[in-house]
């Protein structure tokens, strides 16, 4: 449907930036066998979305993190604090950037104050804002918190289940992870915490090593 609305429309640029995040969200879940191919489509997509319109903000976040996988962290920084000045009472931004801010660059408590602002901007929230705060709150060390949240994300998103199962690794509950870990093995063959690692992109320092301490513990890596 994406494809198409740019077939029929190519200066549409919210559509640009929305096909953008499709092939970002194949990508990083691995649902399709060459997440490579999908980065590469994604690039395009969000390099068209701000040729279009430089002013929107979802597409700012969106470079961010394309900034991130080039390994300009600071360019993503500033990517994201345009975006955060373009739309600064927008819900479904603030709560884009939390992630960002834990996963990618920043401070994760501020990622928890945006998350946690989104859903008091948007008291009828889609369940994903609750995997943004529950991102947030995991870099942050909150991980019964982060717990909390996950339970109120997509339940069957593998990135879902894969912050299931570091933060019960972190809180030293080693069945429960070790079960969700199984789960996804047999649901998600392809998804790996190093392909999300590589492909969101996390490149921030805590969030790095508690995604891969909890990994470790799980047995996932």
């Amino acid at each position: 449907m994406l494809s198409r609305a740019v077939e029929l429309d190519p200066g549409f640029a919210r559509a640009w930036m929305t096909l953008g995040l499709a092939h970002t969200v194949d990508a990083f879940n691995a649902f399709t066998p060459d997440s490579a191919a999908s980065v590469g489509r994604w690039r395009e997509c969000v390099e068209k979305a701000l040729a279009l319109d430089p002013a929107d903000p979802m597409t700012r976040l969106y470079m961010g993190a394309l900034r991130a996988f080039d390994g300009d962290i600071s360019g993503a920084a500033e990517e994201y604090d345009r975006a955060l000045a373009l739309a600064p009472n927008d819900a479904d931004v603030l709560s884009m950037l939390a992630s960002s801010r834990a996963l990618v660059c920043g401070n994760p408590e501020e990622g928890c104050a945006l998350a946690e602002r989104a859903l008091r901007l948007n008291p009828q929230a889609p369940s994903w804002y609750y995997a943004q705060l529950a991102r947030a709150r995991f870099v942050a060390g909150r991980y019964a918190d982060s717990l909390s949240s996950l339970r109120k994300s997509p339940p069957d998103s593998p990135v879902t289940l894969m912050f299931r199962v570091l933060c019960n690794a972190l809180l030293e509950e080693p069945a429960q992870a070790q079960s969700i870990a199984r789960r996804i093995a047999v649901e998600f063959p392809r998804f790996t915490v190093e392909n999300f690692i590589r492909t969101y992109p996390v490149s921030n320092p805590p969030a790095l090593v508690a995604i891969k301490e909890g990994a470790r513990r799980a047995g996932m890596v």
